[in-house]
């Protein structure tokens, strides 16, 4: 066998030695250049890196200004149903080499609340009670739903609403109303409508009908003529003179005084005289009020619409307008009678 005389051993010492020196320098080289490549990743986030609450779909190229390297994958994302900062992670690839990079985005609610008014002008009559919050359909934020009023707002108040102006809203003509809703990320709505105090209707007045064409036989001229003169009288229950009438005591009196005999009660006065049609009634006809056949209340029919009567205690012998009795009395004409 042939031996190895120590200069070559020694040859391929410095070869082993000089090939791992090779190898140590390229992969040092390699792990260098790596590493610069690593830390020269990186991504620059855009001026406007925020989301509105809610989207569902956002676009990342807006959030990012400026990449070194190619993104290829986020490896987290963000809920975009909760408010404030996160982290989204992106894997950016830059010559094969591939790093992880945070960048931070900021959901946020900028979404103001709605404000719904039933009327752009609320109308109401001096003197009666109003309230300004009738004339609001609603207030509703898309993230914090229905916004409650609140009377007394400080520096700290959010998610409310709010009404103000600025004169004496109770005095005649038309004032400005304003509306202020603040949702809790402090999004305001202003919204306004107008508030018009009228004055109210003047009280119908009344003037007795003349009957110079009517034949004076007719007991009608005397008993409207009397009917008028005890208006203002007061109400008594079971009453039938001046110091005091029930309804049924204030006909019976009227016509006594023309000498002329009527029942005491409104149930009997239903069969005094001859019945007649509402639409063919006459001034001194006696006209009965109650429920279907039920006779309630009776009257003296004095023309124009009208009727004189003792119609409570609180107003005594008082003109009424017919057609507006049967709206607010709850009660109905059962019978219209001509006293003959």
């Amino acid at each position: 066998m042939k031996s190895i005389d120590g200069s070559s051993i020694n040859k391929i010492k410095r070869i082993l030695i000089l090939t791992s020196l090779s190898l140590i320098m390229m992969i040092s080289c390699y792990v260098y250049h790596s590493y610069c490549t690593y830390k020269s990743i990186r991504v620059v986030v855009s001026e406007s890196n925020v989301i509105e609450y809610g989207t569902a779909n956002y676009d990342l190229g807006k959030l990012i200004k400026e990449v070194d390297g190619k993104v290829v994958s986020v490896k987290k994302d963000i809920n975009p149903n909760v408010l404030g900062e996160q982290e989204v992670i992106l894997e950016v690839e830059k010559n094969n080499v591939v790093r992880e990079v945070p960048i931070v985005v900021s959901v946020v609610d900028s979404v103001a609340p709605t404000i719904t008014i039933k009327n752009d002008t609320m109308t109401v009559t001096k003197g009666e009670e109003f309230n300004l919050i009738d004339n609001i359909e609603s207030v509703n934020d898309s993230l914090d739903g229905n916004l409650n009023y609140l009377e007394n707002v400080d520096n700290g108040s959010s998610n409310y609403y709010s009404i103000s102006y600025s004169d004496d809203i109770n005095s005649v003509g038309v004032h400005e109303i304003t509306i202020n809703a603040v949702d809790k990320s402090g999004n305001i709505t202003v919204q306004k409508f107008n508030l018009e105090v009228v004055e109210p209707e003047p009280e119908p007045v009344y003037v007795a009908p003349t009957f110079a064409n009517v034949d004076p036989s007719v007991y009608g001229n005397d008993v409207v003529s009397i009917a008028y003169s005890l208006v203002g009288s007061p109400y008594v229950s079971g009453g039938n003179s001046p110091y005091g009438f029930d309804c049924s005591g204030f006909v019976q009196y009227v016509y006594s005084l023309v000498g002329v005999g009527v029942s005491r009660s409104s149930y009997t006065q239903l069969y005094d005289g001859v019945g007649v049609s509402y639409a063919d009634a006459q001034p001194g006809d006696i006209v009965l009020w109650g429920y279907g056949s039920t006779v309630t209340h009776s009257s003296l029919y004095v023309g124009n619409g009208t009727m004189i009567h003792a119609a409570n205690p609180g107003t005594g012998v008082i003109i009424s307008n017919i057609d507006g009795w049967l709206r607010g009395s709850g009660t109905q004409i059962v019978s219209v009678r001509r006293i003959q």
